[in-house]
């Protein structure tokens, strides 16, 4: 095999520390500008700085190897630190970025090929070197599992279903939704789930649940799509949910309506809503605004608490209440809480509702980072839609709602559920009309 040499830009531990694991029997050439670089991210505190910390931690144990200069072997790859480059060609072209140049002229001098997350770097070094993106958490498949399909049945099939349920004879995965259509006459349809080894039918099996988990919802399933996403949230055996589609198919309603039903129900102890904090302008910053944490992060919570609007519009109502005055209630007696996603780290989430709005805007790392947050006695919901991601690193194949739902298809305790066979959107016809003809 021939033995290749990747350049790294300070982009890439930023975004995965552990990415030194993923160059194989090959040369990662660290430019020392990187290293200082990630010396001045590492005490921030943010996702960067906790991973500059933690780059920095493996480039420590590394120097206790060897000489990092001459080459450290950190599993299957060999890691160097190099100072080498010329910065002199790249000055009589761009006018822009010492610490770009010096990474760009690293990559010339070695001969190697220079990965960066930064679109414009490898553009400007494309004129130069070999240039690519960083491929390591990007989903390799065509299309993203629906959680879904379209089957067509002989007549027959459909009748079975209701009586005995089917065999997987589709190969469909743990907790898949099959729609089967009646070959002879496809307006006759019917709605099954994979459940064990038999596909079940799906009506049936969410009136079950209904029934046994004695919720009181507030809402009912205005559609397929949304009694396919009921039936999974209800579903005990079901510890993690994903849900991706455009705003407006109920995503967050239903999701804090089973929550709070729960809790009120004495299921579970609390609805912990979360999210990644991508400002999409410098003012939507965290820092930028005035107060506690409470109110810093109000501004990023509002599906919360306009879903709690929604599902107590009745009683607020009828008691003259303001909404304040009820998320002051059930934050008081903790039957709710909102936090950044980047404050979960570190912590063990038990017996709750845990909701990741926007699973769009994550990382991989920071996928990790909240899926090995609670424990099985918790119920995880992720949702989000990849047609609206606000990182400029991330795209539709390396967030980590897609590599979620991917690399969770078939597991037996995770389920899926793509909200796009309907163009209908829960907030009416104007709201339908904006997600599908703008």
């Amino acid at each position: 095999m021939n033995k290749k040499i990747f350049v790294l830009d300070t982009s890439i531990p930023v975004y995965d520390f552990e990415c030194l694991s993923q160059f194989g029997e090959n040369t990662v050439i660290l430019p020392a500008i990187l290293i200082e670089e990630i010396n001045k991210l590492k005490d921030e505190h943010s996702d960067r700085g906790y991973a500059a910390s933690q780059f920095t931690k493996i480039l420590e144990n590394l120097s206790k190897s060897g000489s990092l200069e001459e080459g450290v072997q950190y599993g299957k790859t060999l890691v160097k630190v190099s100072n080498h480059q010329n910065i002199e060609r790249l000055k009589s072209w761009f006018s822009y970025n010492e610490n770009d140049y010096k990474i760009i002229s690293c990559a010339m001098h070695h001969e190697g090929t220079l990965v960066s997350r930064d679109r414009m770097l490898r553009v400007m070094a494309s004129m130069f070197v070999t240039a690519e993106d960083y491929h390591a958490d990007i989903i390799k498949t065509k299309e993203l599992y629906k959680g879904y399909r379209y089957i067509a049945v002989p007549e027959p099939m459909i009748g079975h279903l209701f009586t005995s349920g089917l065999a997987n004879a589709y190969e469909l995965y743990p907790n898949e939704f099959a729609i089967l259509v009646n070959e002879s006459n496809p307006a006759h349809t019917a709605i099954g789930v994979m459940k064990g080894n038999r596909i079940l039918p799906l009506d049936r099996m969410l009136q079950a649940l209904l029934k046994e988990s004695g919720l009181k919802l507030r809402i009912e399933p205005l559609n397929l799509e949304q009694k396919m996403y009921l039936y999974l949230l209800l579903d005990p055996d079901i510890l993690a949910v994903s849900a991706m589609g455009p705003s407006g198919k109920g995503k967050t309603l239903q999701a804090v309506d089973v929550g709070l039903a729960s809790v009120e129900g004495g299921k579970k102890h609390q609805l912990l809503y979360t999210k990644s904090i991508i400002p999409t302008d410098k003012k939507e910053d965290l820092g930028f605004f005035p107060g506690d944490m409470n109110e810093k992060i109000a501004n990023h919570i509002k599906p919360l608490y306009n879903s709690i609007e929604h599902l107590y519009k009745k009683e607020l109502r009828s008691k003259g209440l303001m909404l304040a005055d009820k998320i002051l209630s059930m934050r008081e007696k903790e039957i709710i809480d909102a936090l950044p996603l980047a404050l979960l780290r570190g912590t063990s989430i038990d017996e709750r509702i845990i909701i990741l709005d926007e699973g769009q805007n994550t990382s991989n790392r920071m996928m990790k980072t909240f899926l090995t947050r609670p424990t099985d006695a918790s119920k995880s919901i992720v949702m989000g839609d990849i047609e609206q991601i606000d990182d400029p690193h991330l795209t539709k194949h390396n967030n980590g709602l897609s590599n979620m739902i991917e690399r969770g298809k078939t597991e037996d305790y995770i389920g899926h559920i793509t909200m796009d066979i309907s163009p209908d959107s829960r907030r009416g016809k104007v709201a339908t009309f904006g997600s599908t003809k703008m």
